[in-house]
């Protein structure tokens, strides 16, 4: 395995019964940097971190290869697993409330993770606990709070901080903002890529929010009905994205301020969007060939009809469209007319 990856997919399937939810996907993960994982809802991208975390749902089965240096994930027994939790993997859940005990004080319960890994004294342990709550910003004299008394984005932090505690290799943060207000989520992550940079901790951003990740991620994984559908440098595809998919994702994105990038349209406040036409295909029912071709504006009845495409890369970008070679320049103007 190439020295700067530090997770390699390959042909990753994650199925229920005859259904795919994920279907084929390959990708790599590089030591250091910020991977966001994008795409509209049933994309497959939190079943993808599951399964990178070896914590898929019971009821499903995972096939392909999921690799970190020299360990095999897919199939491997819980004990192989269950030795990377902590010092090599961990996870920043969307939902801190329900990952957090209600009712055992959150000093505690960062504690406890301290003494899972390590063999330190239980004063250590809390000591460790209280100076990881305080590097996020969580004041001494609220450590020894319980969850409820936390606010939401609190908790949030709460949770970085146990995830960062034993500096993994990896974390997984998947929709880590998600019920806060602009100005938390904003704070939030500016503080989760602050701290894992500081840590040396790759990350991968499992999120739908296209201003986060302009912002926050230095490469992108655009997903679509469990398979890849573009991946390469931020910049690069939010400029010049290849897929048509991607370009519908970019023109119906408020993208406007910070970073603003050429490829977008000029917004005004109060003006709509453009949209993708139609709604994202039930796994349970996939259209033969591309799955994005019924709502695709270059799809044509012939290869799109029946074939789907196998992702071509070219220099650092991966593609997998038929026609990504007739993309026009300002491809948001594929969408305009929804508007």
């Amino acid at each position: 395995m190439n020295p700067e990856v530090l997770v390699s997919v390959r042909d990753l399937h994650v199925s229920f019964g005859a259904v795919e939810a994920v279907r084929g996907l390959s990708f790599d993960v590089r030591k250091g940097e910020v991977l966001a994982v994008v795409g509209e809802s049933g994309a497959g991208k939190s079943l993808t971190a599951r399964a990178l975390l070896g914590m898929p749902p019971r009821q499903a089965s995972v096939t392909g290869s999921i690799r970190m240096g020299p360990s095999e994930l897919v199939g491997a027994p819980r004990s192989v697993r269950a030795a990377l939790w902590g010092r090599q993997l961990a996870l920043v859940p969307q939902d801190a409330l329900s990952a957090l005990s209600p009712v055992h004080r959150v000093a505690d319960q960062l504690a406890a993770a301290v003494r899972s890994v390590d063999e330190v004294s239980r004063k250590e342990a809390r000591a460790r606990a209280e100076s990881a709550l305080e590097e996020v910003g969580i004041p001494a004299n609220r450590t020894r709070a319980y969850p409820h008394e936390f606010s939401g984005g609190m908790r949030q932090r709460a949770v970085i901080a146990m995830a960062l505690l034993h500096s993994p290799a990896l974390v997984i943060a998947d929709e880590p903002t998600t019920a806060q207000d602009p100005e938390t989520q904003r704070r939030l992550l500016d503080l989760l890529t602050h701290r894992t940079e500081a840590t040396g901790t790759t990350l991968v951003l499992i999120t739908h929010d296209l201003p986060m990740v302009r912002d926050h991620a230095d490469r992108v994984l655009v997903m679509y009905a469990g398979r890849l559908a573009e991946e390469g440098p931020v910049e690069e595809v939010f400029t010049h994205p290849r897929a048509p998919y991607t370009a519908g994702l970019l023109a119906s994105a408020p993208l406007q301020g910070r970073g603003e990038l050429r490829n977008q349209p000029r917004r005004t406040h109060g003006i709509r969007l453009p949209s993708i036409p139609g709604t994202p295909p039930n796994p349970t029912n996939l259209p033969p060939g591309c799955a994005f071709a019924p709502r695709c504006p270059l799809a044509d009845a012939t290869r799109c009809a029946t074939a789907h495409p196998e992702p071509e890369t070219h220099n650092n970008r991966t593609v997998a469209c038929h026609h990504w070679r007739k993309l026009p320049a300002n491809s948001a103007e594929l969408y305009l007319e929804s508007v």
